[in-house]
């Protein structure tokens, strides 16, 4: 049947439904006929996209679907930690050649521990605990063991000063123990057991006149640096390689210390060195701060006047606010403390107090202290259930 033949059959659903059919496929041969002329005239060869144009915005730039690559190992010595090791490292180096090791033999026990150089004749500052009550001492230096007198000793402070016979000895510059603040970076340089001196890192975590049942001559530096047996009397080191103190004291099975500020323990060694002995002041006033206001800076108020003592001799009396000892503010009991403990036998004193809402200065001359020449041994830390001596925290027992 012809075309025109075709047409002239009077119209039905099939010739409908027909000639749909031929409209949509000659539509689809024209969509797929125009997509195939469009890819001919505009062939690209696959690339990486590249970065947007200066002419395209960022917002809306596409960025390039890249695989990723490794990143480039970080040179070496920019990290934080290698920053904090190099650092470590000087304070180490610049340490070690004034640092000794310490031997005596106390009675039955064989003492071990570490001490430092405080001058270029010879003279080793140390701890009380690792000499004792030993009649004499040695040091290694660099090898070689060497006899080294005990000039001076005290239990009171912890101190222990020694001297051998050489002069030209490396030294250390002390700096200033008591200026230092909580998270203070700290290094000590000491001697483990019967291992070479090695340096710890650590961090100042306050200070303190009482631990436990221990009560301490003066304000002691507490250190969150763990120390081993061997490293009592070592020094404690700031960030510019200065002593700010020494180690006297482990605690927490090792993991933190104690140590002595440098500005008291090279007061208690020079007068070992002037005279031969400690001398500690004596003021001989017991004080109380005010309970309603237990925060620092809270009133100290003076609680008891020992008789006969230069503080009774001064005028004061029982009740006063205690306002400065000297150039130092009072802001605690502990500043008492450390007020007596720096002060000169012989001396005079300025004590401001305030008393009926006025304030009056009154002057103590310092006096020896009573005890000052009795050997003294620190109390212990806990009761040694087998019955003998408790010396926890003191000597340490050296491996030959």
């Amino acid at each position: 049947m012809g075309t025109a033949q075709w047409l002239m059959i009077p119209v039905s659903r099939f010739k409908i439904a027909l000639l749909v059919l031929l409209v949509i496929g000659l539509g689809l041969a024209g969509l797929v006929g125009g997509r195939a002329c469009y890819l001919a005239n505009h062939r690209t060869t696959p690339a990486v996209a590249s970065a947007p144009s200066k002419t395209e915005s960022p917002a809306t730039a596409t960025a390039p679907l890249t695989l990723a690559t490794p990143s480039q190992p970080r040179p070496t010595g920019t990290g934080v930690f290698d920053q904090i090791a190099a650092e470590v490292s000087g304070v180490y180096e610049k340490a070690v050649p004034t640092v000794v090791r310490v031997r005596a033999t106390d009675g039955p026990e064989q003492l071990a521990g570490t001490g430092f150089f405080m001058d270029g004749q010879g003279t080793i500052l140390t701890a009380y605990a690792v000499v004792g009550q030993a009649d004499s001492a040695s040091v290694d230096v660099n090898g070689r063991t060497l006899p080294a007198k005990i000039i001076g000793r005290d239990p009171r402070s912890g101190v222990a000063v020694l001297k051998i016979n050489a002069d030209q000895t490396p030294h250390l510059e002390f700096g200033e123990g008591l200026k230092l603040r909580p998270a203070s970076a700290i290094v000590s340089v000491a001697f483990p057991y019967d291992l070479k001196a090695e340096p710890t890192f650590g961090f100042v975590a306050g200070f303190d006149v009482k631990y436990l049942t221990r009560f301490f001559a003066t304000t002691h530096l507490r250190a969150n640096l763990p120390i081993k047996p061997g490293q009592i009397g070592g020094p404690l080191l700031d960030s510019q390689g200065k002593v700010v103190g020494v180690l006297m004291l482990e605690i927490d099975e090792g993991k933190a210390c104690y140590a002595l500020p440098i500005e008291a323990a090279s007061k208690v060694a020079a007068d070992i060195e002037k005279y031969g002995e400690p001398r500690h002041g004596w003021m001989g006033v017991g004080v109380m701060p005010d309970r309603s206001r237990p925060e620092r800076g809270s009133p100290v108020f003076v609680d008891r006047l020992y008789k006969g003592t230069p503080a009774e001799k001064s005028g004061l009396k029982t009740g006063d606010e205690v306002i400065s000892i000297g150039d130092k503010a009072v802001r605690e009991p502990s500043d008492v403390l450390d007020a007596a403990f720096f002060s000169v036998v012989g001396g005079k004193v300025p004590v401001k107090v305030k008393r009926d809402g006025q304030e009056q200065i009154f002057t103590i001359t310092v006096s020896a202290r009573p005890d000052s020449s009795r050997i003294v041994e620190p109390a212990p830390l806990f009761p040694n259930p087998n019955g003998g001596p408790a010396n926890q925290g003191m000597p340490v027992k050296g491996v030959r």
